[in-house]
């Protein structure tokens, strides 16, 4: 009977503790409380990634020029919970958030972006802790953003500056710790400085600012886990070697409200795959408890757009590392990269891109010397080629070695060139008979000393006739219509100055007319055998960028005047940059006269020049 009772008590006992048991759990999980609804989130990507990919350093796309982008992103133990600054537990142990981003320069100063995460996280059973355990997955809070360049490198600034905000969607998951109540926007100032064609610096400062500040345990003593407005901002170092993009990013976090300050490093590569796109790896630990901060975070993804690093790196005029642009010419002495022995020094084409030297030391530079490796002996007969003792047989002045005529002196007084040999000019028009159409008849140069002409009657000689087979009157030139060019004794002049599309080499329609005339003018004489087209522009922003420009704006003239006709071996384009100003760059009128285009006519009528009409005043645009 007495071991019938004792199991009636035991019995009894076991149900009792059971229910104490139950209405301790049910206790526990009555005092778990809910995280207040926050985005946990504290690193925002740069959907443009001209120069960061994460920071904003003032860098913005080109006008038109896009990039779209897929991120994958972890982070290790984001969220814990500390009670006097000790941790006590977990409560994400691992978030990994993809992100699509994307971002549109809409003009050269303005570019639209956003970004749009989804979110997935993993972590214990917090209720122990007083603190509900978040859900896995939601949508994140999505942000968009505008970007405004103040100042460009691309313009001949000192430094890119610009300013940044960026605006969070009302949208995510409370419970999932992927949005915020009330308002948040983040205003921010970046800054970059390139250094030489491979080194970057860069920094951003800002804020997040939250209208509204709530703690994630407002239980805990004392307060460390508030929720509100911060600053932060981050300095960054690329640089551009081996064909990849190295970058090295340090961000900081300073709350305003109730929590600890945090850091990050992070280091990142990214390397071009073809095609306008590139992959990036980037990652780095964190140090600080302020809620969002990782121990460490991993990004990894791949973009796509009209503006890769590795196409943008490779442009003239702008900053770019020799080895990675074979097709450029850093140096600007024609020879591109890849031939250019020499890529750092202005040289010449013949010398594979290198200066011209003297190898014997006879004063003498090499591509001129002969003999480049045997010095000219200074105590026989000093020439031009070089070479030892070159003798003057015939002593008209003109060594052996160029003197076609060595036994024959030059008959000084005749017409007198530099080929050794006597040259008559019969007709005394200063035309050497070997050079002279009509050796018996005086005439000009311009006509190969021929005498004048006039095959339509109209008074006008025909090298001086813009329309020497058609009559017409003294003040067209020659012509029926009106002239925008017209030759005359001695020069073209052009009424009108060539307009180019704002810093561009595209020739203006309004031009056309004009250079219509020019190529009539080289159609209806032939006499000029060669032209030469030059470019001028004023001393605004990079010598070497200027002479570059100048140069395809004279190849653009050329291209066309060859498309009316007008054979390529009669032209001869050149830029000349600024180096040749006809008036005061230091005004404003003297800067458009600069920006020029001339026409000199070379070969046996060389000295027949052109010159430019007065530019109006709406020609002041590079």
């Amino acid at each position: 009977m007495r071991d019938v009772e004792e199991d009636v008590f035991l019995r009894r006992n076991h149900l009792w503790l059971g229910g104490l048991a139950v209405l301790w759990a049910s206790s526990v999980q009555a005092q778990a409380q809910r995280i207040p609804s926050v985005e946990l989130e504290r690193l925002q990507l740069n959907p443009g990634a001209r120069d960061s990919l994460v920071l904003s350093t003032g860098d913005l796309l080109g006008k038109g020029e896009y990039r779209l982008a897929f991120t994958a992103h972890y982070e290790n133990e984001p969220l814990v919970l500390l009670q006097n600054d000790e941790r006590q537990g977990v409560i994400v142990t691992d978030r990994v958030t993809v992100h699509l981003s994307g971002a549109y320069a809409v003009t050269d100063w303005l570019e639209l972006g956003a970004q749009v995460p989804v979110v997935a996280q993993w972590g214990p059973d917090t209720s122990p802790l007083g603190v509900a355990t978040p859900d896995t997955a939601a949508l994140g809070t999505p942000w968009l953003q505008g970007r405004a360049g103040i100042l460009s490198e691309r313009n001949d600034a000192p430094l890119d500056l610009g300013v940044h905000l960026g605006v969070a969607l009302p949208l995510g998951n409370a419970d999932t710790l992927t949005k915020d109540d009330g308002f948040v926007f983040s205003p921010r100032l970046g800054a970059g400085k390139s250094l030489g064609g491979t080194w970057r610096v860069g920094a951003d400062v800002g804020a997040l600012v939250r209208t509204k500040t709530y703690a994630l345990s407002p239980n805990t003593k004392p307060l460390r886990d508030e929720m509100g407005v911060e600053m932060n901002g981050g300095v960054n170092l690329s640089a551009g070697l081996f064909g990849l993009k190295e970058e090295v990013v340090v961000r900081g976090t300073l709350p305003v409200a109730d929590a600890p300050e945090s850091l990050e490093v992070l280091l990142g590569l990214r390397a071009p795959t073809g095609n306008g796109s590139e992959v990036y790896l980037m990652g780095g630990p964190g140090f600080g408890q302020t809620p969002g901060t990782p121990n460490f975070r991993v990004l990894a993804g791949i973009n796509f757009g009209t503006d890769s690093h590795a196409a943008r790196r490779c442009v003239e005029g702008q900053p770019y590392e020799v080895s990675q642009c074979p097709d450029l010419d850093a140096d600007g002495d024609g020879v591109k990269n890849v031939a250019d022995r020499c890529p750092s020094t202005k040289g010449l084409a013949q010398l594979n891109g290198c200066a011209d030297g003297d190898d014997d030391n006879d004063g003498i530079l090499n591509l001129a010397d002969r003999c480049a490796s045997q010095p000219e002996n200074v105590n026989g007969f000093e020439d031009e080629d070089g070479c030892p003792d070159d003798p003057d047989t015939d002593k008209d002045g003109i060594a052996d070695s160029k003197d076609a005529c060595p036994k024959q002196a030059e008959d000084l007084d005749s017409f007198e060139d530099t080929d050794g040999c006597p040259d008559l000019d019969n007709d005394k028009d200063g035309i050497a008979d070997a050079r002279d159409a009509c050796m018996n008849e005086a005439g000009p140069k311009e006509n190969r000393g021929c005498p004048d002409k006039d095959r339509d009657g109209d008074t006008i000689v025909d090298r001086l006739d813009n329309c020497p087979d058609e009559p017409g009157t003294v003040k067209n030139n020659g012509c029926k219509e009106k002239q925008l060019a017209q030759i005359g004794e001695g020069q073209i002049r052009i009424l009108e100055t060539v307009y180019f599309e704002n810093n561009k080499d595209v020739i203006a329609q309004r031009s056309y007319k004009l250079l219509d005339n020019v190529a009539s003018i080289l159609g209806t004489h032939p006499e000029i055998e060669k032209m030469r087209i030059e470019g001028h522009t004023d001393n605004t922003g990079k010598a070497e960028y200027n002479l570059d420009l100048s140069q395809r704006r004279a190849e653009a003239v050329v291209k066309y005047l060859v498309d009316k006709k007008v054979a390529r071996e009669r032209l001869e384009p050149k830029g000349f940059g600024p180096e040749k100003p006809i008036a005061d760059n230091k005004t404003k009128e003297g800067r458009a006269k600069n920006r020029r285009v001339e026409f000199h006519i070379v070969g046996d009528a060389e000295g027949v020049t052109t010159q430019q009409g007065n530019p109006s005043a709406d020609t002041i645009e590079k």
